[in-house]
């Protein structure tokens, strides 16, 4: 049967070439979009590690400093904005950082396991960090006061994938992160890992899991970078009436500095906005080129019925079944679909061979791939239906006066 459907669509190969290749098309647009949906949604259904309600950013902007210098005086003054905010009564918890949860920027670097080099992200944060997003340490503890006293190497704490791809089923607690060479020369000083968080995903619940190390950032020492941000954990009830009070405090410590005050939930509303905006278009796009396809496809088909009355009607003649019939007109459009994704699948299937899908797992691939052959076959037998329901109309009769 198969061999017989092959040889009706060769013989027709003109106008089944351009259907085929229509076919072909769409099934790699529709790849790329149910690519980036299913990437979505199964980064959406994983754990993103902190708590974002009642979390207020403060970005503050003051004069730079030169590039590997020090200002004690900026120093001094983000240590009493710290100091003062997380005293006011609206405020349960307050922290410095450099970045924050649904932040645009990052600080990343990198590090190699057995010749294999990974990348990660971080942040520099003070130490009621953890309180302000609520993060669970599954191993070891967070930062405090004991740390003062660490000599000959940085404490650090890192999420459970890094800890996973470092030290494989060991324990990670005590461990020395790798790091990269320095440019100087200079031998960098040791990572030492004093605890594990369970996961902390920065750029929001659409953002694939990342490896991750905090640092710890002391505003009373004398030397470091001044932090950029302050996150404030508020207590449940707080308006948006506090931001003026808030806003005032803070132009009273530093009125040469300038502040930008967003809750957490204000900036993952943007970035969700940001990320899902050009897939809704791409989709939408997608929908119009497939709704093309699917009225050019049926066209195609319902004009072949047309022309073929003879050949139908003979066939009827004899003995064929108007559902024989039906068949052969859906088994026609499924063998060329057939051609057109095998094609389609042969390059889809280089791509990640060729690592230019890296941010995808083979499982969200493998999905991807899936659901979109699936979609097409669907959409060319929808429009194969009702042609072959024409074509069981065609009587016996009307291969003997055909003209």
């Amino acid at each position: 049967m198969t061999r017989h459907l092959l040889k009706l669509v060769w013989n027709r190969k003109r106008t089944n070439l351009l259907l085929m290749a229509e076919i072909f098309f769409s099934f790699l647009v529709l790849f790329a979009i149910v690519t980036v949906g299913v990437f979505y949604a199964d980064n959406f259904r994983r754990p993103l590690g902190y708590a974002y309600e009642n979390v207020w950013r403060v970005a503050i902007e003051m004069p730079q400093a030169r590039p590997g210098e020090t200002d004690p005086a900026a120093l001094s003054r983000a240590r009493q904005l710290l100091v003062e905010v997380g005293q006011m009564p609206e405020v349960a918890a307050a922290s410095a950082a450099f970045t924050s949860p649904y932040d645009d920027g990052e600080w990343t670097s990198e590090y190699k396991v057995d010749g294999h080099a990974y990348d990660y992200m971080m942040d520099e944060v003070t130490d009621r960090f953890r309180d302000v997003l609520g993060l669970q340490v599954v191993r070891g503890r967070w930062f405090s006061a004991e740390d003062d006293a660490a000599a000959g190497f940085e404490p650090v704490v890192i999420n459970a994938r890094m800890a996973r791809e470092i030290f494989g089923e060991g324990e990670a607690v005590g461990g020395i992160v790798p790091q990269e060479k320095s440019t100087d020369g200079e031998p960098r000083t040791e990572k030492r890992v004093i605890g594990v968080i369970g996961d902390f995903r920065q750029h929001g619940e659409f953002s694939a899991p990342t490896d991750y190390v905090f640092l710890r950032h002391r505003l009373e020492k004398a030397k470091g970078n001044t932090p950029r941000l302050l996150l404030l954990r508020v207590r449940v009830g707080t308006t948006a009436g506090f931001e003026e009070p808030l806003m005032a405090r803070l132009r009273a410590i530093a009125p040469d500095w300038s502040f930008k005050i967003e809750s957490l939930e204000e900036l993952r509303a943007s970035n969700h906005r940001q990320r899902l905006a050009p897939v809704l278009a791409a989709g939408v796009i997608a929908g119009f080129l497939l709704l093309m396809v699917a009225l050019g496809l049926t066209g195609v088909l319902w004009q072949t019925v047309t022309q073929r009355t003879r050949e139908i009607g003979l066939r009827r003649a004899k003995g064929a079944t108007a559902k024989r019939i039906h068949r052969q007109i859906l088994g026609e459009v499924a063998v060329m679909t057939s051609l057109a994704l095998a094609l389609g699948v042969a390059i889809v299937i280089q791509f990640p061979l060729l690592d230019l899908l890296g941010f995808v797992s083979t499982g969200v691939f493998a999905a991807s791939l899936v659901l979109s052959a699936a979609a097409i076959y669907l959409l060319a037998l929808a429009c194969g239906y009702y042609p072959g329901l024409l074509a069981t109309r065609v009587q016996p009769a009307a291969a003997l006066h055909y003209d």
